[in-house]
């Protein structure tokens, strides 16, 4: 195979001030084909990409940063000198350089910009008094020439620090900004993300992630609610992973029919997190390089999106999957949203139906919230038996109100809405972690399936939780466990499932588990 050579370009060393010069030059370098890497450690994920790549005829050469600089300068019209002293200005230099054709960087860098031959296009220096003035002037003079279906949200502290996927919002001319959703403590900077988000197209997709004023659940419900896709996106390199085309269709193994036993405890266990592009560019967080992994039933999140965003990365999973494992997509379908606070649900189910049949993908995990901001940080959800307030520290921790009360809301329009507009699905999963007082409903002969344990480093709270839910089902029971991917490993999973299996719970695969709900239903056990 005939190999085709792109610049690498390790971070290590360089400061923290020269990575938006990095990041807007791979985004332009990047724009019609892969041409520019970047490593930011000097082991990680990222070199497994590389490796990886080497099949697909693509193979790195290393380039120190300023020769990476002269060789792709000529992608670049100029360059945008952001201020140092002000780091939300480097949102809105990324968003001129997608629309300007332009490098970011400090004035440090100016120097060597303009000994390459490139002329400063705008100096954002002392510019604005405060970071709400840069973005109103932003989304007055520059939104309108970005393309509006590639959002992000970059919050900055007191100092530059790197935002992994600004490459790719500037390689797609993208639009971010830096501000929170909280309608209630902070109205003026929701109001212009409502602003922003409510002229985006339909369907658009939100990068980066939530402000410190925010919570997950409240970042999601608001895109939600302006029909904006959402992703929990920090991976690297992702300008250069649009371009891998994947070698052949996407495909995977699903159970065609299961006999239910009556007098059986069902088990499937799942992966978290798999929806967010990090988890599908750390390798699952490296659960999926474990030696281990193949031996024991799981069942994997993975995003559709990718098909779009990063090809041959989700070629990946299928080409090295085991028997015993099983890729689903992740919550909540085509993006990370809540379908409840969705404003065109048909619209978000007919892009996850049609994402899941071109990636082989039978069953959804979802997450579903209905939540607000309260004044004083507190964020009000709406749950089965009406509304409960928590604060930011009790939405973090485990136990207390929260596991007596839940964050996930079983909504019945919810799950009748995907049942029928995912005909092709096995069945449906839902809750990051367990959601009390709910168990195992069908519609149409199919199982929605609530979370009745959060797989985590504590194993014996873990079984603890599955014993619960057992006692709460007559058989056969059906008990979906969702793995804290940030408390847990690959051997603490499969501690887990053989002591489930020693005391006498039968654990599979996500597509049997759901046949075997399927099976149980149609016989008039459940």
């Amino acid at each position: 195979m005939a190999h085709r050579t792109y610049d690498l370009v390790s971070l290590e060393g360089i400061s923290s001030e020269d990575v938006p010069t990095l990041l807007s030059l791979q985004g332009l370098a990047n724009r019609a084909e892969p041409r520019v890497y970047l490593l930011p450690r000097d082991e990680g994920p990222e070199h497994h990409w590389v490796r990886w790549y080497e099949d697909y005829g693509l193979r790195g050469k290393p380039v120190p940063l300023d020769q990476a600089v002269a060789s792709h300068a000529g992608c670049a019209k100029g360059f945008i000198v952001y201020d140092p002293k002000q780091p939300d200005t480097v949102n809105v230099a990324m968003c001129l350089a997608g629309t300007e054709d332009a490098i970011v960087c400090p004035p440090s860098r100016v120097r060597r910009l303009t000994d390459l031959g490139l002329k400063c296009i705008d100096d954002l220096t002392g510019r604005w008094p405060d970071k709400l003035t840069a973005y109103r002037w932003a989304v007055d003079n520059v939104m309108k020439r970005c393309d509006g279906s590639v959002l992000a949200n970059y919050e900055h502290g007191k100092t530059v620090g790197p935002r992994p996927t600004m490459d790719f919002l500037v390689a797609r001319r993208g639009f971010c900004m830096g501000l929170t959703v909280n309608e209630a403590d902070f109205p003026v900077e929701a109001a212009l993300w409502h602003r922003v988000q409510s002229d985006a197209p339909d369907h658009a997709m939100m990068l980066g992630w939530h402000t410190g004023s925010d919570s997950e659940a409240t970042h999601v419900y608001f895109g939600s609610r302006h029909n904006v896709w959402v992703y929990c996106a920090g991976a690297w390199n992702m300008s250069f992973h649009q371009h891998v085309r994947p070698h052949k269709a996407y495909a995977q193994s699903h159970a065609e029919s299961a006999v239910c036993d009556p007098s059986s405890r069902y088990v499937a266990i799942t992966l978290s997190d798999g929806d967010s592009w990090h988890s599908m560019a750390d390798v699952q967080k490296k659960f999926w390089l474990h030696p281990r992994r193949g031996e024991v039933p799981i069942g994997w999140e993975v995003a559709p999106i990718f098909a779009t965003v990063g090809p041959a990365i989700l070629e990946y999973y299928f080409a090295s999957r085991a028997e015993n494992d099983y890729l689903v997509c992740g919550p909540s379908g085509i993006g990370y949203n809540y379908l409840s606070g969705f404003a065109d649900w048909q619209g978000f189910l007919r892009h996850t139906a049609e994402a899941m049949q071109a990636t082989s993908l039978r069953t959804i995990w979802a997450i579903n919230r209905a939540v607000r901001h309260r004044p004083g940080g507190a964020i009000e959800h709406r749950l089965k038996d009406g509304p409960v307030c928590y604060t930011k520290k009790q939405m973090e921790e485990f136990g207390g109100i929260k596991d007596q009360k839940g964050a996930d809301w079983v909504d019945p329009r919810m799950v009748e809405r995907y049942v029928r507009g995912i005909p092709q699905a096995l069945g449906f999963f839902q809750g990051w972690e367990r959601i009390p007082g709910e168990g195992p409903r069908w519609v149409d002969g199919k199982c929605w399936c609530p979370t009745v344990a959060l797989v985590r480093s504590d194993v014996d709270a873990t079984i603890r939780e599955f014993e619960q839910g057992a006692e709460q089902q007559p058989a056969p029971a059906f008990l979906a466990g969702h793995v804290n991917c940030y408390q847990a490993d690959m051997d603490v999973v499969i501690d887990v499932i053989r002591r489930l299996e020693a005391k006498g719970y039968t654990v599979v695969r996500p597509d049997t588990f759901l046949r075997l709900a399927e099976d149980a239903r149609a016989k008039g056990l459940v």
